[in-house]
């Protein structure tokens, strides 16, 4: 590892209890004791690039979906692991016994299909194995306490204080709330809803944002912000219910945007109750293959979406309800050219 302190290769025996032997300097992370292999200059070049070198603002929530994104399940379906397994030993077990028998019964120059039976049985059983470890490794994920415990902390120990951008996902308690707000912002995703504060949206665009519905002030535009899920979808039909008469926009990770986008983050959870996937289809706003996607417990969570896409998202969509003329915005045209997730146009109620 290269000592970030003074720039030398120390080895593993070499940079005890997170000091460097040659300097005698500390530094924050060993790659061997964080499951992430992160290092100090890892962490932050990385971080460097995620913020514009500290110009845009990221919470830690959103840090950590960066940094474990290779090791996050991105499967999409149809399901794998246990029901697969299943399904080769259904097909492969009675087809190969059933060759093996024949092979015996007939006997002379049929013994070919004791050999094709045998190879048929074995592959049932590799390959429902095989499914079976596939399926476990798809649905673990790297918890994001430890990374906060192993990386974090750690940082703010030897440093001081996080690198410039990086901010706590509690960020929003501490933003103040416009005195007139034109809209409001509901998003239940504290991380998010921080990354955004952090980013001054509410100063910008006049918008006081909220992680409940209770919390949104009266008479104003409600701009909601979701995960690509059953519950996150019903999010929006709630916030309609309990605001009658109010503007409700969809601005939400839509089903299509990440059931095929390469690299998106796509685990797989509970299946939704029957009743809220009848009440999705009943809005006809899902088509039949997202629906579907949602059924079988296929999510995306918000704030594993690319930072720079989602506050360019998050702006286009408050600029178009609150009319506000901020388009030409420098940092919102840098954004413009990065990130990889293509955002749908809001809906509106």
């Amino acid at each position: 590892m290269i000592c970030p302190n003074c720039q030398e290769n120390v080895l593993y025996k070499e940079r005890p209890s997170y000091t460097c032997s040659k300097c005698r300097r500390t530094f924050a992370l060993e790659p061997r004791a964080n499951s992430l292999r992160l290092h100090d200059a890892r962490f932050l070049r990385v971080a460097a690039k995620l913020t514009d070198n500290g110009r845009m603002k990221i919470t830690e929530s959103q840090f950590w979906f960066v940094l474990s994104r290779k090791t996050l399940n991105s499967v999409r379906g149809p399901r794998s692991g246990v029901p697969t397994a299943i399904g080769c030993l259904a097909f492969g077990l009675p087809v190969g016994a059933g060759l093996c028998f024949t092979g015996v019964a007939v006997g002379g120059g049929a013994y070919f299909l004791v050999v094709l039976g045998a190879l048929l049985v074995l592959a049932a059983v590799g390959g429902a194995v095989g499914n079976v470890q596939d399926g476990r490794k798809r649905y673990d994920t790297l918890p994001l306490s430890p990374f906060r415990e192993q990386a974090m902390a750690r940082w703010k120990f030897a440093y001081g204080s996080l690198p410039p951008g990086i901010v706590d996902d509690a960020t929003l308690r501490r933003t103040p709330r416009p005195e007139r707000p034109r809209a409001a912002l509901l998003c239940a995703d504290l991380a998010v809803a921080s990354f955004l504060a952090a980013n001054d949206l509410p100063a910008r665009y006049g918008v006081e944002i909220s992680t409940t519905v209770q919390a949104l002030p009266d008479g104003v535009p409600v701009v909601v912000l979701h995960d690509a899920g059953a519950i996150g979808s019903v999010q929006v039909l709630a916030a309609r219910d309990a605001l009658p008469g109010r503007r409700v926009v969809d601005a939400g990770l839509r089903p299509r945007v990440v059931m095929k986008a390469k690299g998106a983050v796509v685990p797989h959870g509970t299946a939704p109750s029957a009743a809220d996937v009848r009440r999705l289809r009943a809005a006809g706003t899902l088509t039949a293959e997202e629906l579907t996607w949602l059924a079988d417990g296929w999510w995306s969570p918000l704030v594993g979406a690319p930072p720079v896409k989602l506050l360019n998202a998050v702006s286009t969509v408050l600029e178009r309800v609150t009319g506000s003329a901020d388009a030409n915005d420098p940092d919102r045209r840098r954004a413009e050219t990065l990130g990889f997730l293509t955002w749908p146009d809001a809906g509106t109620a």
